[in-house]
C-alpha cells in the first residue's frame, strides 16, 4: 500500500446525497431504477418508507453519487420514476483505508485505520460462486 496513504488515519472525500419522495409508482419499477442508477455511477442506492402529505405511504429514494455523476443519475431518476423534483446536497465522508487480499479463491476487503486492520469482509460474488461450486449454503461460506 502507498506509504502516503498509510500515514493517514482515514481517507476523506465528498459525494452528493440525491433524494426524492415517491408515492405514486409501482414497487416493481424500483429494480430497474436501481440497475440504471448503478450503471450511471451511483455508489449506493436505497429506499426508506416515509409518510407523505394526506397521510399517504411513500418511498424516499436516496442515491449516493460522485460529484461528476450527479446530472447523469438525476436524469435516470427523472426518466425512470414518477418524480418531478430531486433534492441534493454535498456530504463529506471519512472512509477506512481499503486494501484487497486473497484467502484461497475468495477476495477479501480489508479496512484500516492508519496501519491497524479493523475490518475484514469477504467479497460477496466470490462467496456466492464458492457456495455454488461446493453446493453449500452461502451463509456457511461467508
Amino acid at each position: 500500500m502507498n506509504s502516503v496513504l498509510m500515514a493517514k488515519k482515514f481517507l476523506k472525500d465528498s459525494i452528493y446525497v440525491m433524494e426524492t419522495n415517491i408515492d405514486d409508482m409501482s414497487p416493481v419499477v424500483y429494480e430497474t431504477v436501481f440497475e440504471k442508477l448503478y450503471k450511471a455511477g451511483a455508489l449506493e442506492v436505497f429506499l426508506v418508507p416515509v409518510q407523505m402529505k394526506k397521510v399517504r405511504p411513500g418511498i424516499l429514494l436516496t442515491a449516493l453519487v460522485p460529484k461528476n455523476k450527479l446530472k447523469k443519475t438525476a436524469e435516470v431518476v427523472f426518466r425512470e420514476t414518477t418524480s418531478f423534483g430531486i433534492r441534493y446536497h454535498e456530504a463529506k465522508r471519512l472512509k477506512l483505508i481499503r486494501k484487497k487480499s486473497m484467502d484461497g479463491k475468495i477476495r477479501m476487503n480489508e479496512g484500516y485505520i492508519g496501519r491497524e486492520l479493523v475490518r475484514v469482509s469477504p467479497e460477496y460474488s466470490d462467496c456466492r460462486k464458492a457456495a455454488s461450486r461446493r453446493n453449500m449454503p452461502l451463509k456457511n461460506i461467508i
